[in-house]
């Protein structure tokens, strides 16, 4: 949902909108967690934007899947968009384990990517590294959370917020003068 609202916010405001690799709930166990919370606010919001959304019933570990679309990203730079709409349909909508290595090859089936390579990469966490690395430097920012929205380097936003909301932040920044370097 939040990589729909991004393109829309990127082309309405003419936005460069840079991805970083987050896990949903890093706290999850890789065999996943019986879901015990309220999605009610995700459901509706995914109902307004047209996109497909089943309430899971387990919770699962996203690592595997974020080292596998950074692989991807890397081997096959125009699948990556791709990529991570099958990973959004895999979790979201098919409620695949995408903690299993074999379900992410299959995923990347015409991608440019050796499957054995990708399997072995996320069989062994090679990416792991890189995963933590990236949350780190969100973290730097003020990120804790996804989805959050960095905007010109100077505000996050963290949530789901609604694209009249994200538009006022927009307009107000660019009002705004960057402070100086330094």
């Amino acid at each position: 949902m939040a990589r729909a609202r991004a393109v829309r916010l990127a082309e309405r405001h003419h936005l460069d909108i840079t991805w970083l690799a987050y896990e949903i709930h890093p706290e999850v166990p890789p065999e996943g967690v019986e879901v015990r919370m309220s999605f009610e606010r995700i459901a509706a919001m995914a109902e307004a934007e047209g996109i497909t959304f089943v309430v899971p019933k387990r919770l699962r570990n996203s690592a595997k899947a974020h080292q596998a679309a950074l692989a991807v990203e890397h081997a096959d730079p125009d699948a990556g968009e791709r990529y991570h709409d099958r990973l959004y349909a895999a979790y979201w909508e098919e409620e695949l384990d995408v903690a299993d290595p074999e379900v992410l090859v299959s995923l990347a089936s015409d991608v440019a990517i050796d499957p054995d390579v990708l399997r072995r990469v996320v069989a062994d966490d090679e990416l792991l590294p890189a995963l933590r690395a990236s949350m780190a430097r969100a973290n730097e920012w003020g990120i804790s959370a996804t989805p959050s929205w960095l905007f010109d380097g100077r505000l996050v936003i963290p949530g789901a917020q609604d694209d009249d909301f994200m538009a006022d932040v927009i307009t107000r920044l660019r009002e705004r003068p960057a402070p100086p370097a330094g």
